[in-house]
């Protein structure tokens, strides 16, 4: 898992770099638009407003299912936080070379910190959004039985994505207005490299038998949480200009969902194989005992 986690934070980084320094280019001479001050105050009523909501579908999981995640799996959604705290700064690394978007101005520490703060609060109120859409009485057997796909060789899709991968990131210099869709596709399909050259499965593992109900419920909760997130930052006082069509931004956010599920596989990985009682802590009895002889 920390291997695979290294490689995908290494090519992010490494690829576009290349692509940069082999066009002949600078960095400072990327065409994108400066970016906007930091606006510290709406990115805490952001960050308070998804925990809030992560707050709420843990609570309304416990009351559906008697089951509530940020109470029994504190350390794996700490884990999925800090990955999804390092995956926004790679978004926002990636966007320097695309400038799909102008984005927020980490001038000083604060606004570095809470932009930190905001990214790890976005991947588990994706997940929990995700497992309370499916806790919805029959709405996984709705998607159960949707149209099939072909199952294909892992190692013949792997190269395949890996080239897709390898060709978006490393040409995003040179045609960023062209192939922005596809940069943005590349971290969630680098992930998938990685699964199926591990051996691994991948969120769509069960696609091939007609059972869509993960990938429709981690795009739907992407969807929600990320116009959450941008209309409370606008709402709060925030500003973003240089927004694609609304019609991209959803598929952008739906494309996000996905992502933070497949990199939420692979960071649970690293509780497979123990026990329930090594993944929940038994807590001691709060009544002691005493036994007279």
């Amino acid at each position: 898992m920390k291997i695979r986690l290294a490689l995908f934070v290494a090519l992010l980084l490494l690829l576009p770099f290349a692509g940069l320094r082999l066009s002949g280019s600078e960095w400072s001479e990327l065409d994108t638009a400066a970016d906007l001050p930091a606006y510290n105050l709406p990115l805490v009523f952001v960050t308070l407003g998804l925990l809030a909501w992560a707050w709420f579908t843990n609570r309304m999981l416990a009351v559906n299912g008697g089951h509530a995640p940020l109470t029994t799996q504190r350390r794996y959604f700490g884990a999925k936080a800090l990955a999804g705290s390092g995956f926004g700064w790679l978004l926002l690394y990636l966007n320097h070379y695309v400038a799909t978007w102008l984005s927020l101005a980490a001038s000083d520490l604060v606004s570095a910190v809470l932009l930190s703060l905001l990214f790890a609060a976005l991947t588990p109120a994706v997940l929990l959004t995700r497992a309370w859409l499916a806790s919805f009485p029959g709405l996984l057997k709705r998607f159960a039985h949707l149209p099939t796909l072909p199952a294909a060789r892992g190692d013949s899709v792997a190269f395949i994505l890996l080239a897709w991968v390898l060709l978006s990131l490393m040409t995003c210099t040179a045609w960023p207005s062209y192939i922005s869709g596809m940069v943005w596709l590349a971290p969630l399909l680098l992930l998938i490299v990685l699964q199926l050259l591990w051996g691994e499965s991948t969120i769509f593992a069960s696609v091939p038998h007609g059972d869509w109900g993960r990938v429709i419920c981690a795009a739907l909760a992407g969807i929600f949480v990320g116009d959450l997130a941008l209309v409370t930052f606008l709402l709060s006082g925030g500003e973003l200009q240089h927004l694609p069509n609304l019609l991209f931004v959803q598929l952008g956010c739906a494309l996000f969902g996905l992502t933070c599920l497949q990199l939420g596989d692979v960071v649970a990985e690293a509780w497979r194989g123990k026990t329930r009682g090594e993944v929940f802590k038994k807590k001691s009895f709060p009544i002691p005992v005493v036994v007279k002889k």
